[in-house]
């Protein structure tokens, strides 16, 4: 019986050892998922706080502020993971970070989707009063037109895409499905439950372009119908005349609400990350 008490105190030894290894391994899995679903949240917090800068732009007078963007939501999402992790990288922290570097190529694009063709429309070759009979003119025009109609369907489901584009990168990454569902649950609680859509009207938009386009097309299709004197129009088709005047009235009338669309995408709500 002696014999066995050293036997007994090694296995309660074991056992008490083993406790404790559980409980740090099980406290050290949670910090990590925890610091986890923190880069994923942050990374898509950005992604968010990039489109609020470009829809705050004057694309009329800063046309190029898209690239200018891309890169520094670039270099704030490459600065996250030194910011955010303590100690050293672990499987899973690899894992998130190759999920933020997706999401924010994806994010790239769609605010590219969404904005490029606001630059094209600024370009002074959208109004070059010189190239109005050209053929070749007016299908690039036609083609801008078409892009900013593609643009405003993708402004119109910036959120709905978003979501989506989250769940599916956590659901075909390497994450755990723990890690997978604690992230996602903060990416909501931490950012996406403070945002709504705005009051961008895609009907609206396209109602805008309409007029462009039958101005456009107008102008292309009626060369005879003008002249050129001193830059300006000069109608020698008086019905002409009166159909380009009714549309770039409308057109004038409805630049302010059209550009004004472009700046109300995505709504802030009260909580979350700081939006600076």
């Amino acid at each position: 019986m002696k014999k066995r008490f050293p036997l007994l105190a090694l296995l309660l030894l074991v056992a008490i050892v083993g406790l404790f290894a559980l409980d740090h391994y099980r406290k050290e899995r949670a910090q990590q998922r925890e610091q986890t679903a923190g880069l994923l949240a942050s990374c898509v917090n950005q992604g968010l706080l990039s489109l609020f800068r470009l829809q705050a732009n004057d694309w009329r007078r800063r046309p190029d502020f898209l690239a200018q963007q891309q890169r520094k939501l670039e270099d704030a999402v490459a600065a996250l993971p030194e910011k955010i992790l303590a100690g050293q990288p672990f499987a899973e922290w690899q894992n998130a970070v190759a999920v933020c570097k997706k999401l924010t190529r994806h994010s790239v694009v769609q605010h590219g989707t969404i904005f490029r063709a606001l630059d094209d429309l600024a370009a002074p070759a959208m109004t070059d009063s010189r190239t109005y009979k050209d053929p070749g003119a007016l299908k690039r025009r036609l083609r801008t037109l078409n892009r900013l109609r593609n643009s405003a369907k993708a402004a119109g489901r910036y959120l709905d895409d978003l979501r989506t584009d989250v769940r599916t990168q956590l659901q075909r990454s390497d994450l755990s499905a723990a890690s997978r569902e604690q992230a996602l649950a903060e990416i909501n609680r931490q950012v996406l439950e403070h945002y709504r859509p705005g009051h961008f009207s895609v009907q609206q938009v396209d109602s805008y372009l309409a007029r462009l386009e039958s101005y456009y097309r107008l102008l292309a299709q009626h060369p005879r119908g003008f002249s050129l004197r001193g830059g300006s129009l000069y109608f020698h088709d008086i019905a002409l005349r009166r159909q380009i005047e009714q549309l770039n009235s409308a057109i004038l009338q409805g630049d302010a609400a059209f550009y004004a669309n472009w700046s109300q995408i995505v709504a802030r709500q009260q909580g979350g990350f700081d939006a600076g």
